[in-house]
């Protein structure tokens, strides 16, 4: 979800004739976790450019370490298909360690989704951007405060998904009761599917069958539009048993994706690693 506090740094590598042989890039997130994301062209692999990618990758992270918080952990980490052996060798022989699997889940809708059954004294609407928009940024905040990996992101950051060009407000469903906003589904049309980019319940609001209301509210919606087949990504461990609902709804994982870490100096973690207690709790 998050973006590059000041820009994502692009790495590429030519082949001998100009042509792209591979491509990478290095967001800061701004609380420690630098998140490398890169590509080799299939023409290319098995010549060290997917080894090469990886120093570099990492020679920029330390050059972003005294950018980060006083005291923070600073981690650099990627995902890499989990079937792709020589790509998680890669990393690994660069002293990466794998820390946690994603998956992609999906659905084919083979039929007309059941109508939501949405909790007593809940309703629903579509977003309007320029009224809902930082309350939908505290939501999501405060709902995926307890989703592992999590760091805080700034408004400003978060808003840019609000300005691209498949931004469509009427794909975002926003559930309220008593005025407070409870959680969100935001979905996002792509070439051959719908998705559901951000999913979320704050904690008062939770194991009343909100979320699985949500997912249906947004099933619905992609029906309506000719969208049979929809997908999103989730933690495959995920603290709050996001993978739980997601399989209840009839979604099944298709892809694996092994994350990788390497520590570039150790410190106090500020992204979310475990579920923190409710207040009150202990």
């Amino acid at each position: 979800m998050a973006q590059a506090r000041s820009g994502a740094r692009r790495l590429g590598l030519r082949g001998a004739r100009g042509e792209l042989a591979g491509y990478g890039e290095l967001a800061d997130r701004g609380s420690g976790l630098l998140i490398a994301d890169g590509y080799v062209h299939p023409k290319f692999k098995g010549r060290g450019i997917g080894s090469a990618l990886a120093r570099l990758f990492e020679e920029r992270g330390r050059e972003l370490v005294g950018n980060q918080p006083e005291g923070a952990r600073v981690a650099l980490s990627t995902g890499i298909l989990l079937k792709d052996a020589a790509a998680r060798e890669v990393f690994e022989r660069v002293g990466f360690t794998r820390v946690r699997t994603h998956w992609q889940m999906r659905i084919e809708l083979e039929r007309e989704p059941e109508a939501p059954a949405w909790p007593a004294g809940v309703t629903v609407r579509t977003a309007e951007p320029a009224r809902d928009k930082r309350a939908v940024y505290e939501a999501v905040e405060e709902a995926f405060s307890d989703h592992w990996g999590h760091v805080p992101r700034s408004f400003e950051d978060w808003a840019q998904q609000t300005r691209r060009e498949d931004f469509d407000p009427s794909l975002w469903f926003l559930a309220f009761e008593g005025g407070e906003l409870a959680g969100v589904s935001l979905c996002w049309l792509r070439p051959e599917q719908g998705w559901v980019g951000t999913l979320g319940v704050r904690r008062p609001w939770r194991q009343r069958g909100l979320g699985m209301a949500l997912l249906q509210e947004s099933f619905g919606a992609f029906w309506r539009r000719g969208v049979r087949r929809v997908g999103l990504g989730v933690d495959a461990q995920s603290l709050t048993g996001a993978t739980r609902l997601y399989e209840r709804a009839g979604m099944r994982p298709v892809l694996e994706i092994a994350i990788y870490e390497k520590e570039l100096r150790p410190g106090v973690e500020l992204s979310t690693r475990e579920l923190k207690p409710e207040a009150g709790q202990r």
